[in-house]
């Protein structure tokens, strides 16, 4: 679910304004140098703090709250006591433009180097439409409808892996080989709309049962959501990155 962010992996590969030198970037954008940390978390926040809801289309940077999920799904672990398939469809994910970057790790000049961030945001939630089959715990569940699932005070972590693409001169692109997304949150609400056919008492019962022990169910649930939230962010981080050289994105190359 949220998760992610994580999020800013996009963000951090724009690493944009002050700092640096100046540049044909939109957005007012400026460079920073590729080994100045400082101006890349500082360009990481200037970005969410103004262009999340906006996004950056010369930039292809897509707007980030809410960011539309297609499709995300968790699939059922007959050895787990939480064994769900559960799909969301046309799902968004609210709550990054509140987010602040905590900690980034630089950038190298042959990208060899993973990426490290660290992100928190005060809520992320995850709504849209959904269905879930399965059991939680010691119930069965299934249901199908609209659902909501938030995140308070959430610690961000994600590590990013990048191989070079040259296309000639001056003309080296970073992709994103992959993207690992971990979530710390201080609470997980779940609440999910239509459970067994709109069967009230059963609904109230298994409500209280995963919000009672949303720590367990999201532990048992992250190895899924985790690898859901990674793969969502490299497929938005490779849209951006695909825009601009390095060489036009940063100083001192």
């Amino acid at each position: 679910m949220d998760i992610f962010l994580i999020t800013l992996l996009i963000i951090s590969c724009l690493n944009m304004y002050s700092c640096g030198s100046s540049s044909d970037l939109p957005g007012n954008i400026t460079k920073c140098d590729i080994a100045d940390e400082k101006c890349l978390l500082d360009g990481m926040n200037y970005v969410i703090n103004n262009f999340a809801t906006t996004g950056i289309k010369e930039l292809g940077l897509v707007k980030l709250d809410p960011l539309h999920i297609k499709k995300f799904s968790l699939a059922k672990n007959p050895n787990s006591p939480v064994s769900i398939d559960m799909t969301f469809t046309n799902a968004e994910l609210v709550g990054l433009r509140g987010s602040q970057v905590k900690r980034t790790s630089i950038f190298t000049r042959d990208l060899r180097r993973p990426i490290a961030f660290e992100m928190f945001s005060p809520k992320l939630t995850l709504k849209g439409p959904y269905s879930i089959d399965g059991k939680v715990l010691i119930l069965p569940i299934v249901g199908k409808g609209d659902a909501e699932i938030s995140l308070d005070n959430v610690k961000v972590s994600a590590i990013a892996k990048f191989v070079p693409v040259s296309k000639g001169p001056q003309q080296t692109y970073a992709k994103a080989i992959e993207v690992k997304i971990k979530l710390e949150p201080s609470r997980a609400t779940y609440k999910l709309n239509n459970l067994f056919n709109g069967q009230k008492d059963l609904s109230d019962n298994l409500h209280v049962l995963i919000n009672e022990n949303w720590r367990e169910v999201f532990g048992e649930l992250q190895p899924d959501i985790f690898g859901a939230m990674g793969l969502i962010f490299k497929s938005v981080l490779n849209k951006a990155l695909s825009k601009y050289p390095l060489e036009q994105l940063f100083s001192g190359l």
